[in-house]
């Protein structure tokens, strides 16, 4: 579970501090009987909140947290390399800085990465104040990891051959190294690597294909050893999809694969498949040594006004967001299996506010929400705040000054706001800030 993130030096943000903290006073009487999510408790005396919804006017830096998460989780998994996105209007901060707290396994971690446009500055990892290594100018120590196996040396080794540049600059994380490569050294080590591998997502918008929803929730429950995968994912998301009240009365998905193998003998297994089933590639997946191309065929059904049902190409005959919900549910329903983080831009964009609400409900009722899972998102839409969903510390705002750049603050810093008020008017009237002044 994410339960901070801060930020220094990135696109419109100087400093800027993400808090996912339960900060109330005291928790709900009968929370704990209650069918509503109040709360996360991942470890005694730790409450998270399942979900933060966050406001802002255009051009605040909504986007911007939200990328700042995506490139922090780039930068540890894949490496730092075009991932430098400095304040342009700042320039005497020369490096940017990703601090994140998670809870795994009832343990808090604490990562933290500093990098410029050529190579890491330093890297740290704490878990319960346990400095697990520590990669600074100053100092590396790997207290942590090291081991008569694999002593300080060898690990300096393994930094310097493969964490670095030939000319000695740190560009990949020796998180994603020692967790992927040598996952035996280091149990903490690779928990927080799976962690961001696989259950920490972030879309850059809400328009998800079906079948990255499908292939999503398809491979946690493969991992799971659910039979049937594929199909029980398909049929889960559009269970879930009849029952929102879009008309569609059952669904169905065709699947055509292709493997591009590395055999020159069967080259012709996708060279001469139809031109059409290139134009319908839906995913591609590895298997093996192999490249795996998916089509997939994927078709709604409803009632005409005489009873009888009529067929629709769901990718072209439904509306874009009735696209969207059935994409999102793959990925929400996935993180709600495995208790992960997912965060969404523009979670709102075209999409009814009821339906919004009822996604976010995924996450605020404990008959779905079983397993601690969170849902970080950026919105417009003001109805959810009168809906009675979210508590003060769910809400944040974001603002943006020139002198301060992008900041973010929620409803429970702002003294004398109950969770029994409707936060929208008092948004909507600029209480909080975070709203645009237009004139025309």
């Amino acid at each position: 579970m994410l339960s901070s993130f801060k930020v220094r030096n990135f696109r419109s943000i100087k400093n800027l501090f993400l808090d996912l903290s339960f900060d109330e006073k005291r928790a709900p009487a009968g929370y704990q009987e209650s069918d509503t999510l109040f709360l996360l408790e991942p470890r005694k005396k730790t409450r998270l909140v399942p979900t933060l919804a966050m406001y802002g006017s255009n051009a605040s830096g909504k986007s911007n947290v939200l990328m700042a998460l995506r490139v922090f989780a780039d930068c540890v998994l894949t490496g730092i390399q075009g991932q430098f996105h400095p304040d342009k209007l700042n320039a005497r901060n020369k490096s940017t800085v990703f601090s994140a707290s998670f809870v795994i396994g009832g343990e808090i971690y604490r990562y933290e990465l500093e990098y410029d446009r050529e190579k890491i500055l330093a890297e740290n990892l704490t878990v319960e104040e346990r400095s697990i290594y520590q990669l600074t100018p100053e100092k590396r120590g790997f207290n942590g990891v090291s081991s008569a196996a694999y002593p300080e040396e060898r690990l300096l080794e393994i930094h310097r051959v493969e964490c670095c540049s030939p000319q000695g600059n740190q560009t990949v994380s020796f998180l994603s190294v020692i967790g992927r490569r040598y996952q035996g050294l280091n149990a903490e080590i690779t928990a927080l690597c799976q962690y961001l591998s696989d259950r920490f997502v972030v879309l850059s918008d809400n328009s998800i294909h079906l079948s990255r929803g499908v292939n999503t929730l398809a491979s946690v429950m493969a991992k799971a050893n659910e039979p049937e995968p594929l199909k029980s994912a398909f049929e889960q998301i559009t269970q879930l999809l009849e029952s929102l009240d879009i008309h569609i009365s059952r669904m169905a998905m065709d699947r055509t694969r292709v493997m591009l193998d590395h055999d020159k003998e069967h080259v012709h297994q996708y060279l001469d498949a139809p031109a059409e089933f290139y134009n319908r590639i839906t995913s591609v997946e590895k298997e093996g040594g192999n490249i795996v191309l998916n089509a997939d065929s994927i078709h709604s059904f409803h009632e005409d006004v005489d009873g009888n049902e009529v067929e629709f190409d769901f990718t072209t005959e439904e509306s874009s967001g009735t696209q969207i919900v059935a994409g999102l549910l793959g990925i929400f329903l996935a993180v709600l299996k495995t208790g992960g983080t997912v965060i969404v831009d523009e979670l709102d964009r075209s999409l009814h506010s009821l339906l919004l609400i009822e996604l976010i409900r995924l996450f605020k009722e404990k008959r779905y929400n079983e397993n601690n899972a969170q849902l970080v998102f950026t919105l417009h839409n003001t109805d959810i705040l009168d809906a009675g969903l979210l508590r003060v510390s769910e809400v944040g705002i974001i603002r943006k000054t020139l002198q301060d750049g992008t900041e973010l603050v929620r409803l429970s810093d702002f003294g004398g706001i109950g969770n029994l008020a409707g936060f929208r008017r008092q948004y909507l009237n600029g209480q909080f800030e975070g709203i645009p002044f237009p004139y025309i």
